[in-house]
């Protein structure tokens, strides 16, 4: 057993403590020599244990056996090699005694522990521990191994890899854990490779001009000799297909692509291998930035329909592509790509949720310009209602204010079997409740439910409180079969007594009627009573033929929801398309409105407007066109870091009347598209970047540095905004972290400024896979940095896993507690030997000897009578009885009891001497403490 310091620094207390007890010894005089010499004792008994205490002392036990932890690294890199790993673990194992003691963790992305640090079993070694194992985090594991060996406990740590770390830094962490007193020693483990063919590289100018032939090159390598397809994509648009022989090893390819179209454009390779063993390494990414004129995306609802739009902005030197809803981008570089974006009469029933989002993303986030043309299929007619374009555009499109709406009576029928769980439901309640929030309070809604049978959730009524109803919408939960007919009977009779204007009945359902009854006959009569019927087939598995008849007999709309997430927007149509009220149709002259910037195209007067679509003005938005009843024609304003604008009547002219015909026309329509599109500063920056792990660098330097408080947005090519730390790092340098997945992201800075904020900068940034997917041999080099930071050695051989040629180990045993008692005891003991001094325990000391002697003589008294009784005994055993004879043991008796008491006079004196010599010298010892 051995005793160890944790903070020695504390006994620099004990050369002052003996100052003070020295002057503690010179000072006190009147103190007899030897109380003095007690006290002085104790005090620097006190003294020591005290500044033991506060030292930590501690007391190590040696520990008998060998602690070892086995890493074994279970990254993507070695996943062929796991049978590998686990048997070298069990023959290492086998060597290890009954009181040794090892563990077992995994490691890649994180560590897990196996099995905690204990003594052998007969149990073979499991991985059964599911974690990330796209990155190799090889510090991470070192890190928790260490910590499964406790304190001031020699112990070893076997680390099973090739080496090929991509996060973190083991051999840090092993110099660390030898600091502790722990050896780490490292086990080569080669990684094995099926067939495979690799993207190693793409690389591309990333700024070309409009027309430029530039060189595409492609590196791919691979551990086979086969053919492979190379596909080139330029936003998501092939570009180059082209079959290649690939040879062991490293192979270069070059391809030529001129740059047709100018914006911001991601290009994606990959590879195709027959036999190819790990997808995860066939892609690669790079982007691009083509100067050339701004270009506009035209989306038309039909075909031609936005054509004096287009011949207006290409007649202004704009470049314009053409495109109907269905070829709509489905990521977000295919938006960025674009200056400005014009929806011409476009329903929102036609563009999907993610399709809106990433829109939303390209005006908010990077600046592209959003215009929205009306129509009978657009703005609310068109079900944009709480979507993210209507967020977007600088108008509501409910009509706030409006008091003449005619009666309106609505009942939702929507399927709720056990096909609709989950994300469709969950659609179709959102879209219920917007329903609810665009009638009106004083509105009829209904609610009905159905499985097998009709439910009613929402009693057919005034709606009242619209909360209340949106409660009870929400509580809805999915159920079992499916059987049409109930349900919309019980919604047309709850509907046929209402005295209202308008009666509209809505289907959603995404399966068959268990049933076939006769719908016609109820429909029949509901019209007949003035109610229509719209029918909405959700997904793959509904009988869309009944949905669509029912609808067209019915006077609704059908609605193919192939994507659930127009559910939502195809209800808020039906909604304000069943009031009729959305469409003003008196025809009239818009009011310019000064300081819009557009005040000189108005000078000579206007056309005549015949129609357009009722919305209502945002509050930071600018009105340049208003009706008579002060209804936003042409209304604009800037949302995030893009400008967006709203034209309530239509671009073919059926409903603006002469303003297609206007002179002034394409000088409208170039000045409102001009000045949506984004004003970006021509300041150069520069981007590095760097992975580690899963965790992405980027460093962006601006050597033109301007003080401008700089922010910025991440967004991945799905319009997700990106979680990411920004920090400025210094003069015109900038750093971002994020957690990155394999793929594309597109980085925008922005100068802030006041509320709004201007962006300056756009750049992409590709992530590659992680280099767990590339073809590499073990990393030896890495593994001897790592066993020499550890203090240990590149085993060799599966029996050399185990040694038992450790240090001493020890467990430690704080006993602080007990210095610190035992010092409050003495400190107990001082204060009573200096209250009472000496004199009391001597005192206590005389009185307790005197009582022993006169326990003594009271025995010894005792004693003598019973032996008087065996000699009386005795005697009259040999005598008869006699009286005469019996006086000489009489007599001897009473010579003994004249020979005692002599002894007890004799006694008396003494012990009075004695008492009375003991007080005198109190009583001088007192009168020497007065003095």
């Amino acid at each position: 057993m051995e005793l160890q310091l944790d903070q020695p620094l504390w006994l620099l207390l004990l050369p002052a403590a003996a100052v003070g007890l020295f002057l503690f010894w010179k000072s006190r005089t009147g103190i007899p020599l030897l109380e003095k010499r007690l006290i002085l004792t104790i005090r620097s008994l006190i003294v020591l244990l005290v500044v033991f205490a506060l030292a930590g002392l501690q007391v190590l036990i040696p520990v008998s056996g060998v602690s070892t932890v086995f890493i074994a690294d279970q990254s993507d890199s070695l996943k062929n090699q796991e049978e590998a790993i686990r048997g070298t673990i069990d023959e290492a194992v086998k060597e290890i005694k009954r009181e040794d003691k090892y563990g077992v963790i995994s490691t890649g992305t994180t560590s897990v522990v196996e099995r905690p640090l204990k003594e052998k079993t007969d149990a073979a070694i499991q991985f059964r521990s599911e974690l990330d194992t796209y990155s190799s985090d090889l510090a991470s594991g070192l890190r928790l191994g260490g910590s499964l060996i406790s304190s001031y406990t020699s112990g070893r740590i076997v680390l099973l890899s090739d080496g090929n770390e991509n996060a973190g830094v083991a051999a840090e962490q092993a110099a660390y854990l030898k600091q502790q007193g722990l050896t780490v020693d490292v086990f080569p483990m080669e990684p094995e490779y099926g067939e495979d063919t690799a993207v190693s590289s793409l690389e591309l100018p990333d700024t070309q001009f409009l027309g430029e032939t530039a060189k595409i090159e492609i590196e791919l390598e691979s551990n086979i000799t086969s053919e492979s397809r190379i596909r080139i994509f330029e936003n998501d648009k092939p570009v180059i297909d082209s079959e290649v022989s690939i040879q062991p090893g490293k192979n270069h390819f070059a391809f030529q692509h001129k740059a047709s179209e100018e914006g911001f454009r991601q290009y994606r390779a990959e590879v195709i291998t027959s036999g190819d063993t790990i997808s995860e390494n066939n892609e690669a990414f790079a982007f691009a930035t083509v100067a050339g004129e701004p270009k506009v995306l035209v989306v038309e609802n039909t075909a031609g329909e936005g054509s004096n739009l287009t011949e207006s902005l290409l007649a202004s030197g704009l470049r314009v592509d053409v495109i109907s809803t269905e070829m709509l981008p489905t990521v977000l570089s295919g938006y960025v790509q674009y200056q400005s974006i014009a929806f011409v009469n476009v329903p929102a029933t036609k563009v999907t949720g993610q399709q809106m989002e990433l829109i939303h993303s390209a005006v908010k986030d990077f600046g592209t310009g959003f215009v929205m043309a009306g129509g009978e299929d657009s703005f609310g007619l068109g079900g944009y209602f709480k979507t993210p374009i209507e967020k977007l555009l600088p108008v509501n499109m409910e009509l706030k204010g409006k008091k003449e709406l005619p009666s309106l009576g609505m009942v939702i029928v929507l399927d709720r079997s056990g096909s609709m769980a989950g994300y469709k439901l969950q659609l179709a309640k959102e879209a219920a409740t917007r329903s609810a929030e665009l009638l009106r309070e004083k509105d009829t809604l209904g609610f009905i439910a159905f499985d097998d049978r009709p439910w009613q959730i929402i009693e057919t009524k005034p709606i009242g409180d619209k909360d209340k109803a949106v409660e009870q919408i929400n509580g809805l939960t999915a159920g079992g079969g499916t059987n049409i007919f109930p349900s919309l009977e019980l919604a047309y009779e709850q509907l046929t007594p209402l005295e209202l204007q308008r009666k509209h009945i809505i289907l959603l359902t995404d399966g068959q009627s268990a049933t076939s009854p006769d719908y016609l006959t109820t429909i029949g009569e509901g019209k007949s009573n003035n109610i229509t019927l719209s029918t909405v087939a959700i997904g793959d598995g509904s009988d869309r033929v009944l949905l669509e008849e029912l609808a067209e007999e019915g006077g609704g709309r059908f609605y193919d929801a192939v994507d659930s997430s127009t559910i939502p927007s195809i209800l808020s149509r039906e909604t304000v398309l069943t009031t009729r009220t959305y469409i003003e149709d008196d025809p009239f002259y818009p009011i310019p409105v000064g300081g819009s910037g557009l005040d000189d195209l108005f000078n000579a007067g206007i056309p005549q407007m015949n129609t357009y679509v009722a919305t209502t003005l945002k509050g930071r938005a600018d009105s340049v066109l208003l009706s008579e009843k002060e209804d936003p024609v042409l209304a604009r304003w800037q949302y995030g870091i893009g400008r967006t604008a709203s034209w309530a009547s239509d671009i073919p002219g059926e409903w603006s009347g002469d303003w297609p015909l206007w002179e002034r026309w394409p000088d409208l329509w170039n000045q409102l598209v001009t000045w949506t599109l984004p004003n970006y500063q021509n300041t150069a920056f520069e981007v590095s970047q760097g992975l580690n792990g899963n965790e992405m660098n980027v460093s962006i330097s601006q050597p033109d540095f301007q003080a401008v408080p700089m922010d910025a947005v991440l967004v991945n090519n799905k319009g997700e905004e990106t979680a990411s730390s920004f920090r400025t790092t210094g003069p015109g340098e900038y750093e971002m972290t994020f957690a990155a997945q394999p793929g594309t992201y597109i980085l925008q800075l922005i100068e802030e400024n006041g509320e709004e904020g201007n962006g300056v900068f756009r750049t992409g940034i590709s992530v590659p896979y992680s280099s767990e997917y590339r073809l590499m041999e073990a990393n030896l080099a890495n593994l001897e940095r790592i066993a020499e930071a550890g203090g240990g050695e590149v085993l060799s051989s599966s029996e050399s896993l185990f040694k038992d040629n450790l240090p001493k180990s020890f467990t430690k045993s704080s006993i602080h507690q007990w210095l610190v008692l035992t010092a409050f005891f003495l400190l107990f003991l001082e204060i009573a030997l200096r209250r009472f001094g000496l004199a009391g325990p001597a005192a206590a000391f005389a009185k307790k000897k005197e009582k022993r002697q006169e326990e003594k003589q009271q025995t010894q008294k005792v004693k003598v009578e019973h032996f008087k009784k065996l000699q009386t005994s005795a005697s009259k055993k040999k005598e008869p009885p006699k009286r005469v004879e019996q006086q000489p043991a009489k007599s001897q008796t009473k010579t003994l009891e004249k020979e005692l008491p002599p002894k007890r006079v004799q006694a008396k004196p003494a012990q009075e001497a004695n008492r009375s010599e003991t007080m005198n010298r109190l009583i001088e010892a007192k009168k020497k403490k007065k003095r």
